[in-house]
């Protein structure tokens, strides 16, 4: 079974949204919560909102398949709210250019190149489907040893409502690479 079989891929997008989190937290120190120049700034359904609490770029490899993710926190302190990431996947290592669409797992199967979370001011999480992969997109414009910078746009839903209307996310990043 795919994503796709299932009412709104709810259970497998979850799911990926707790390995965004473990992927792109294992970079992050809560001894550097500044984020300096650094920030992840985003607009939910017309609101922009700018995190500065240690805005992060991580990349992983897992299974044949590589991640990058760029984001950042209100406030480090409380990890488990107003946190926001984007992350990319690829058959091949990571590098500036655009994202979008399916990655093909080596194991079988596909897996969206794009997944977005929000986790909002009292823990309730939001996140991308796997049908919305043709319309979400992440433009990574300057990938260094030491910074991500790019853009980002796509919808995202509330993950524990079957329902849910789909929300316009969009904006860019500015974070520092961890390593």
């Amino acid at each position: 079974m795919t994503i796709k079989d299932e009412p709104r891929g709810m259970f497998k997008i979850f799911n990926l949204v707790i390995l965004v989190a473990v992927i792109l937290l294992s970079g992050c120190s809560k001894s550097d919560n500044g984020g300096g120049d650094y920030y992840f700034k985003f607009t939910l359904n017309g609101k922009t909102t700018t995190f500065k609490g240690n805005p992060y770029g991580s990349f992983n490899e897992s299974g044949g398949i590589y991640y990058g993710g760029a984001g950042a926190f209100q406030d480090m302190n409380v990890g488990t709210k107003n946190v926001v990431s984007a992350l990319v996947s690829s058959a091949s290592s990571i590098k500036a250019g655009t994202f979008t669409g399916l990655v093909s797992v080596p194991s079988g199967g596909d897996t969206p190149a794009v997944i977005f979370s929000w986790i909002d001011e009292n823990g309730k999480t939001y996140s991308s489907m796997y049908q919305d992969n043709a319309t979400n997109t992440v433009t990574i414009t300057d990938l260094t040893g030491s910074s991500v910078k790019g853009k980002f746009s796509g919808k995202i839903y509330d993950v524990l409502q079957p329902n849910a209307a789909a929300m316009n996310f969009s904006g860019d990043f500015y974070v520092k690479r961890m390593k």
